[in-house]
């Protein structure tokens, strides 16, 4: 996975972040695209806009996912349901929310014996 963060640092007393993160995947494995900590005591809304291509450009993908997330004195929750504002991808290409201890992670889900490339832009908003 290659990261790249824009200045401005992480969800925290900034108000803010973003980074644009890439990753490859060969199957229908759930895989890791980005993490997103959720500091104690704060609310992150993340936007994440994700783009994927197979190797040989036969088929391609994308999608703008968005949820909000609170973590009170440590435990994260997923304040309502995620939107799923464009979604225009082959069947089981897919982009999800999960929450880990007080981390959200984005990931991303191609096709069996599938090459895909994965880029992820994401940005995050917090009080």
């Amino acid at each position: 996975m290659k990261i790249i963060r824009a200045p401005g640092g992480g969800s925290g007393s900034s108000g803010g972040s973003a980074a644009v993160t890439t990753v490859s995947t060969t199957n229908a494995t759930v895989t890791l695209i980005d993490t997103v900590p959720i500091p104690t005591d704060k609310v992150v809304k993340i936007i994440a806009d994700v783009v994927a291509k197979k190797d040989d450009l036969t088929e391609q993908g994308g999608f703008v996912k968005q949820a909000q997330f609170a973590n009170n004195s440590g435990t994260v929750t997923k304040q309502g349901a995620t939107g799923s504002l464009f979604h225009e991808a082959q069947a089981g290409w897919n982009v999800t929310f999960v929450i880990s201890g007080t981390d959200v992670l984005i990931k991303v889900t191609g096709a069996a014996a599938t090459n895909i490339d994965w880029k992820c832009s994401r940005v995050t908003l917090s009080v």
